[in-house]
């Protein structure tokens, strides 16, 4: 069955012809979505789902890769939200910093509805005055710290989220926040950075966490004991 499919994926690889036709393809739609010179990379076609994906990035910018894909025809991207993410990082970075002292790392995304994303694409405004103009978007926070969360510290550490939530809530923004509380022993084992994505792997040192799917629910401090909860091992 492997050497079937080994061959199966032999036969569908494109040819390098068909690389360069779909990178300038894609590089011609992000022209002509966000009116600015973009150039694609990393081309990898998915035979079984018929679908393209790749990398894109600012032509005359460093810093800037989101993913780009072609599906059936149809080319999507995140450049819009790479964008006002990043916006959004540069403004919540000395917030979260500066009120969560044992911080291993965090990472914020923020996402529109697709009729933002086409209505601003060629004027992309920043995060601060996006929000002025709609309600249509979500901001997802998530945050690793190492403290190991206990009923002796639970306040203090409370009072240093609330000092985030009330952020939130006095700008108006639309968010929702995940916190993982480590057990400082993470550092140990060299862990420098939690990658969201793969949680699992360090279930193994987690005391406990805060979910608040809207952070507009937290009024006052003691709201967080509604969106907590202790890690049993």
């Amino acid at each position: 069955m492997d050497k079937i499919l080994e061959a199966m994926e032999n036969l569908s690889e494109p040819s390098e012809e068909e690389k360069q036709k779909v990178k300038q393809e894609a590089e011609q739609y992000l022209k002509e979505r966000y009116g600015e010179e973009f150039y694609v990379d990393n081309l990898h076609y998915i035979w079984q789902t018929d679908t393209w994906d790749m990398r894109g990035h600012l032509k005359n910018e460093e810093g800037w890769d989101f993913w780009v894909s072609k599906e059936r025809g149809q080319f999507k991207d995140a450049y819009f939200t790479h964008r006002i993410s990043r916006d959004a990082e540069e403004e919540f970075k000395p917030i979260i910093e500066e009120a969560l002292d044992s911080l291993i790392n965090w990472q914020t995304s923020v996402v529109a509805e697709d009729e933002v994303e086409n209505k601003y694409a060629k004027s992309i405004p920043s995060y601060q005055e996006l929000r002025k103009e709609t309600r249509e978007y979500r901001q997802i926070i998530r945050i690793a710290l190492a403290t190991s969360l206990t009923e002796k510290n639970q306040e203090q550490e409370f009072e240093k989220v609330y000092r985030l939530v009330s952020y939130l809530n006095q700008n108006n923004i639309r968010a929702e926040i995940e916190i993982f509380y480590y057990d400082p022993s993470i550092k140990e084992k060299g862990i420098k950075k939690v990658d969201f994505t793969r949680r699992v792997q360090y279930e193994g040192f987690l005391t406990a966490k805060i979910e608040i799917d809207d952070v507009s629910q937290v009024k006052r401090e003691r709201d967080l004991e509604n969106h907590f909860r202790f890690v049993n091992k």
